[in-house]
C-alpha cells in the first residue's frame, strides 16, 4: 500500500534524480551540524547505542572491520575503542561532506591510522568477497535504495562466522510509547533540525523515511533471506531504535 510518507518521498527522490542522489546531497547539506544533531536529538544516548552495538560486534585482536555509511567516523571510532589490539577499521560513504569532517576527527583523535575513511556506495561494495571480521552501519539502512543489494554486499564481504551488526531507528513495538515517540520524531525533530541546522526538510525526511523502512521483525526475516543465520534483534531505550545481528555461515 502506498502511504502519503512514502509518495511525498517518492516526489522527491525523483525531483533529485533518484533516492541516492536526493540522500547524498540531503547529508552534503546537514554535514557541519550532523554530530550535534545527534547528540541533540538523542540526549547523547547514540553514544549508548553505537557502544552497545559494537560490543555485539565483537572485533578481536588483528581484525578487520567495515563501516557501511560510515559518516563522520562514530560508529568506527566505537569499534576501535572497544576492539583488540592492532584492529583497523575501514569506513565507506558516499558523502564527500561528512567524509571531510570525518578525516578532521580521525586526525584530532590520532585514529587516523586505524580508520581508514573512503569513499563508496553501500550497495555495490568495492571489495573481494570474505575480506572483513566484522561489518556493521549505523542509522544507514533507511537511506538505501535497495536494501536487498545491501544486506547481500555486507553478506558477501564477511568472511564465514563473522558478524554484521545494524544500528537503525525502528518503530517502537509498545502503542503508548510509540505514539509519544512519533510525535517527537515526526514534529518535532524537523523543527530542532531547522532551528540548528537551517535544514527543516533534511530533518524531516529522517520521520519519512522511517514510515517506509521494514520493522524489527521484517527487517529480521530481510537478513535472513540475504543469508544471514542466527539473527537476532535488541530494542534500546523502549524500542527507539534497534540492533540487529547476523552470522555469515561457515559452510
Amino acid at each position: 500500500m502506498t502511504t502519503p510518507a512514502s509518495s511525498d518521498l517518492q516526489e522527491q527522490f525523483q525531483a533529485a534524480g533518484g533516492k541516492p542522489t536526493y540522500v547524498r546531497g540531503m547529508f552534503g547539506r546537514i554535514a557541519r551540524v550532523y554530530d550535534l544533531m545527534n547528540r541533540l536529538m538523542t540526549a547523547g544516548l547514540d553514544r549508548r547505542w553505537r557502544a552497545f552495538a559494537v560490543r555485539q560486534l565483537a572485533l578481536g585482536a588483528d581484525a578487520l572491520g567495515l563501516d557501511v555509511g560510515t559518516g563522520t567516523g562514530d560508529l568506527a571510532i566505537a569499534a576501535i575503542r572497544s576492539a583488540g589490539p592492532r584492529t583497523r577499521m575501514i569506513g565507506v560513504d558516499f558523502t564527500t561532506e561528512m567524509l571531510a569532517i570525518g578525516r578532521q576527527k580521525l586526525e584530532r583523535l590520532h585514529l587516523a591510522d586505524r580508520i581508514e575513511l573512503r569513499q563508496g556506495d553501500g550497495e555495490h561494495l568495492d571489495f573481494p568477497d570474505a575480506t572483513f571480521d566484522g561489518v556493521c552501519s549505523a542509522f544507514v539502512m533507511r537511506n538505501l535504495a535497495d536494501l536487498p543489494a545491501g544486506l547481500r554486499e555486507q553478506y558477501r564481504v564477511l568472511k564465514p562466522g563473522a558478524r554484521m551488526v545494524c544500528l537503525e531507528i525502528t518503530h517502537p513495538p509498545g502503542a503508548l510509547f510509540g505514539a509519544a515517540f512519533h510525535l517527537y520524531f515526526d514534529r518535532l525533530i524537523p523543527l530542532l533540525g531547522k532551528v540548528v541546522g537551517k535544514s527543516f526538510e533534511s530533518y524531516r525526511y529522517l520521520h519519512q523515511s522511517l514510515a517506509v523502512f521494514p520493522r524489527a521483525p521484517e527487517l529480521k526475516a530481510r537478513m535472513e533471506s540475504a543469508g544471514f543465520t542466527d539473527v537476532r534483534y535488541h530494542y534500546l531505550t523502549g524500542g527507539v531504535v534497534a540492533v540487529h545481528v547476523g552470522t555469515k555461515p561457515t559452510v
